[in-house]
């Protein structure tokens, strides 16, 4: 079968190259205003998780309320795990500086956490070719780790920003060149 005929695949053809094109402009101008703003950027990723936590977590307790299947162990449980994000979502609007602690922290977390994975799956493909570049990138993302809990508290105010700035510009250059590719071609 052709490669733009797999499953989950766009067909070149089908790319409007110039609303990509467009997407991946105000995709990079994004992450270069969340560079130029660190700070701005990550009170807004901050506010922007505690929306995602409350919608999340009132939708959860009302699944929870008008279940009609499942013990009502499970539903008090899923209720109560609702109300706990609805819980996060408040305290991250109320104290967004003491948000972006938390955040940068679980963010440092989960950099150590890919790291050590990494690592680990790089031991098991030691059989296949450049499989060092698996260990290293989990070295680098573990090394990661250490500089922000190093930097720590202070960093809260913009890691997530620049975390944000640089996933952007990264996602806006790959659309882009996918949009200018997908002219061309």
């Amino acid at each position: 079968m052709p490669p733009d005929d797999r499953p989950g695949m766009i067909p070149q053809g089908s790319l409007n190259w110039k609303w990509a094109l467009v997407m991946g402009i105000v995709l990079a101008l994004g992450g270069i205003a969340s560079l130029a703003n660190p700070f701005a950027a990550s009170l807004a990723v901050t506010v922007f998780a505690g929306v995602a936590f409350f919608l999340g977590g009132a939708l959860q307790v009302w699944l929870a309320v008008v279940a009609q299947h499942g013990s009502s162990d499970g539903r008090l449980v899923a209720g109560g795990l609702g109300t706990l994000m609805i819980v996060l979502a408040l305290a991250l609007w109320f104290d967004p500086l003491a948000g972006m602690l938390t955040l940068t922290l679980l963010v440092a977390v989960l950099f150590l956490a890919l790291g050590a994975v990494r690592i680990w799956l790089a031991t098991r493909m030691r059989h296949r070719a450049r499989w060092i570049w698996m260990a290293v990138s989990g070295a680098l993302s573990i090394l990661l780790a250490i500089i922000v809990f190093a930097a720590l508290p202070e960093a809260a105010v913009t890691t997530l920003g620049l975390l944000l700035g640089i996933e952007l510009v990264m996602s806006g250059v790959a659309t882009a060149a996918l949009a200018l590719a997908a002219r061309s071609g």
